[in-house]
């Protein structure tokens, strides 16, 4: 999180910084959205990890989507933001 002043609160910059990364989080997820569902799959989400810089072994990437996915293997943007 980008609140660092310990305070337990957002002040301004920290909301900005964390709105612009959520705003970023939503392009990334649309744009691997393929199939515009409103969820992306197991497959796209190891797409839109990598395009968020994100690179993970087979392991790891399991984990995430066991973690985080519905029992389709579909992750919403919720569970997406949660899981970045």
């Amino acid at each position: 999180l980008p609140q660092k002043d310990g305070n337990g609160k957002l002040g301004l910059v920290e909301f900005n910084v964390l709105w612009n990364r959520i705003r970023n989080y939503l392009s990334i997820f649309r744009k691997f959205d393929l199939d515009k569902s409103g969820s992306i799959s197991a497959y796209e989400l190891r797409l839109a990890l990598e395009a968020a810089g994100y690179r993970l072994n087979k392991r790891l990437h399991e984990l995430l989507i066991t973690r985080y996915a519905e029992p389709d293997l579909a992750l919403d943007f919720d569970s997406f933001v949660c899981c970045l």
